[in-house]
């Protein structure tokens, strides 16, 4: 699997609140734009097939009111599913706090604005769920403008992906960058 920096791209990085079923929670959105229609950046971020070129292949009853699996990630529910503009879905990550994630798109101009939204409890997990969902997002863009290898992810790829220095670098730029929004915010 490529080794992406960054997705070269701008990043709009905020943090929110909302009400969720594990309590109220503090959220991390991110906002990219991606110069495909929103009909492609929809299918690539709900299409087994084609998720699994740049994330984790998603097992379960993948409609609105089913579940998913994500091997060796998460699992939860999907509480709703709006094409090609809304998906909310629980999402549970071993013995952490149940937490959910929106993403949302919107057409702009002739690409699309995607936001994602990840709200936990847990306000201690911001920092890494921010860098997570970026590191997710470079891999996303790649595969929209068609940077990625044709084939899916190795199901073992996470056990095995060595992150190169200047990807190390980069995450951990985002981290102080995300922290410092966290602790601007508190």
């Amino acid at each position: 699997m490529n080794n992406p920096v960054a997705s070269g791209q701008p990043t709009e990085r905020a943090l929110g609140r909302r009400t969720i079923p594990a309590g109220d929670a503090r959220s991390i959105v991110i906002r990219q734009r991606y110069a495909a229609p929103v009909d492609e950046v929809w299918r690539a971020c709900t299409d087994p097939n084609r998720i699994n070129r740049w994330f984790i292949e998603p097992k379960g009853d993948l409609r609105e009111g089913g579940n998913f699996a994500l091997q060796g990630n998460a699992h939860g529910d999907i509480l709703r599913c709006e094409p090609p503009h809304r998906l909310t879905l629980s999402w549970i990550y071993g013995d952490k706090p149940d937490s959910e994630v929106e993403l949302r798109l919107s057409e702009d101009g002739d690409g699309t604005l995607l936001e994602l939204e990840h709200a936990t409890v847990s306000e201690p997990m911001l920092v890494e769920v921010g860098v997570g969902w970026e590191m997710a997002l470079d891999f996303l863009g790649m595969f929209v403008r068609g940077d990625l290898p044709g084939g899916p992810v190795p199901e073992d790829a996470a056990e095995e992906f060595e992150p190169s220095p200047e990807m190390m670098r980069v995450s951990q730029e985002r981290a102080e960058t995300w922290a410092a929004l966290v602790q601007s915010a508190s």
